[in-house]
């Protein structure tokens, strides 16, 4: 057997020099580097010329250096691995790495080999994986507080208004409850953020008129607003029809509206103005992410601080805020992107430092006008028809109740499945109505409205419910049923009733 043969210098650099990774041969001695393979040159810019006698540290950032003598002087000879350390290129660049070492002897000279794994896109893999759970655990959270809120808050705000008919005539007590009710609106707009951060509001897109949901906005935002803010609006005649959430959307006008006055602490304007826009394909080339097409679009503007470029690049990131805690908390202004992408529109921003922001609003055109909405307030019938409320809290029920009482219905009430069923059997009452939580104490809501509907089909239904529904279960619930977001008022109320009333 002929022996192989020998293993020369020549054949060791071929070998490295193939190596898909950065390779660093480093003198023992001098630290410094004595050879690099063609991978190593890719990766950190410099020449193999430059390389050669370069400072092994010199590839480590300024302020680790003297960490990474320390752990380089500790090497026990041998292999050893080093994970996620930071290394810098020739243009002053940073990534992330592990290194594998081995001290060995090439040539007669004592070197240590050193090849480079660069894991930045592995470490930013897992830090977004880890904030997705983070976000996910919070989110939970986040909704299950919100649907708490939310049954209390249908209780104050449908109290309040109730309480605001009952003193027409006395304007000093109706002003006081005015301010408690605006103070419940501020309330229900965060539960509402909270409930959309988990994924869990519902979203009703219908076509309307953006210059009444302006309008609408603008009846709040002047309870809202501080005096020192002049609040003006510019709403075109005209204006085309969108198809949004009109409740969501009063949301991103309060966020934009609170954000802008909190960028003018010494005073201010702010202008909302809206105004029918098209664009062409040659606009649609400068700016590819809105396409050519018809907009309705929201223009807000302030005259506040402004922002410089590095803060406007990261306006829409959850959890980015400049505001000291507890005073931010970073997530008014993604939720409305969220928002406002969903609806299908385009958000941009411009701003500069000392000069002040604007963002524009840009919805889609519908392809049909809006329909009437006939007055919310009012009987929704009269007689003596039941209405059958099933609820586990206390308060919304009691609420409820009182609503249609009020109506002219014959209300009977029940905190769970079980308790409505036995009612039924022990009553004559054959309800017309039923008004029921979704999430009972006993059984699903949806459970107990078929059974009803199966013993008579003209039942009409009516869900309570502050929690998100995905594709059958929507189509399911939608299907000549009516879904009521919590909190609600008691004209919105008895807007579904009538709604429900009318299709059964």
């Amino acid at each position: 057997m002929i022996p192989p043969a020998p293993f020369v210098i020549e054949d060791f650099r071929q070998v490295y020099e193939a190596v898909a990774l950065p390779v660093l041969i480093i003198d023992h001695a001098t630290w410094r580097i004595l050879a690099v393979n063609k991978a190593a040159v890719e990766q950190y810019g410099y020449e193999r010329e430059e390389f050669v006698g370069l400072p092994v540290l010199e590839v480590r950032p300024p302020e680790g250096r003297a960490d990474a003598r320390r752990v380089m002087s500790e090497i026990p000879h041998g292999f050893w691995k080093t994970t996620v350390v930071q290394h810098v290129r020739k243009d002053g660049s940073v990534f992330s790495a592990d290194v594998w070492s081995r001290d060995t002897v090439v040539d007669g000279r004592n070197v240590r080999i050193a090849t480079i794994h660069e894991v930045t896109e592995r470490l930013q893999i897992q830090q977004e994986l880890q904030q997705a759970q983070k976000m996910e655990v919070v989110g939970r959270l986040a909704g299950g507080v919100a649907h708490d809120v939310n049954n209390a808050l249908t209780a104050i705000t449908g109290g309040l208004n109730l309480l605001m008919e009952d003193f027409r005539g006395d304007p000093d007590t109706r002003t006081q409850l005015e301010e408690i009710l605006a103070a419940s609106h501020r309330v229900a707009l965060l539960t509402r953020g909270l409930m959309a951060f988990s994924r869990q509001q519902v979203m009703r897109a219908e076509v309307c008129s953006l210059a009444e949901v302006v309008e609408s906005s603008v009846a709040l935002l002047h309870r809202v607003l501080e005096r020192r803010v002049e609040l003006r609006t510019r709403i075109s005649p005209g204006l085309w029809p969108v198809r949004i959430d009109p409740v969501q959307f009063e949301q991103v006008i309060m966020n934009l509206a609170v954000n802008a006055q909190d960028a003018m602490p010494a005073g201010g304007t702010l202008v909302l103005a809206t105004e029918n826009v098209t664009i062409s394909r040659k606009d649609a080339s400068e700016d590819p992410g809105v396409p050519a097409g018809d907009y309705a679009v929201l223009t807000v503007r302030d005259t506040g601080t402004g922002m410089d470029e590095i803060t406007r690049a990261r306006i829409f990131e959850p959890f980015f805020t400049t505001k000291p805690p507890p005073e931010g908390t970073g997530l008014g202004l993604s939720m409305s992107y969220g928002i406002v992408r969903q609806s299908g529109g385009f958000i941009r921003v411009e701003s500069e430092d000392g000069v002040g922001t604007t963002f524009r609003i840009l919805l889609p055109r519908a392809d049909r006008e809006p329909a009437a909405v006939s007055s919310t307030h009012g009987a929704a019938a009269r007689g003596a028809r039941t209405v059958l409320v099933v609820d586990g809290d206390v308060e919304v029920r009691r609420f409820t109740c009182r609503v249609l009482g009020g109506l002219g219905y014959a209300v009977i009430s029940a905190a769970s499945a079980e308790e409505a069923l036995a009612m039924l059997d022990a009553s004559a009452e054959t309800p017309v109505l039923l008004v029921v939580s979704l999430g009972l104490p006993d059984r699903d809501g949806e459970g107990l409205a078929d059974r009803l509907q199966g013993a008579d089909p003209g039942l009409g239904v009516i869900f309570l419910s502050d929690y998100d529904l995905e594709g059958d279960r929507l189509k399911a619930v939608s299907g000549g049923r009516q879904i009521l977001p919590r909190p609600f008022s008691v004209g919105t109320l008895t807007e579904a009733v009538r709604r429900v009333l009318n299709d059964s």
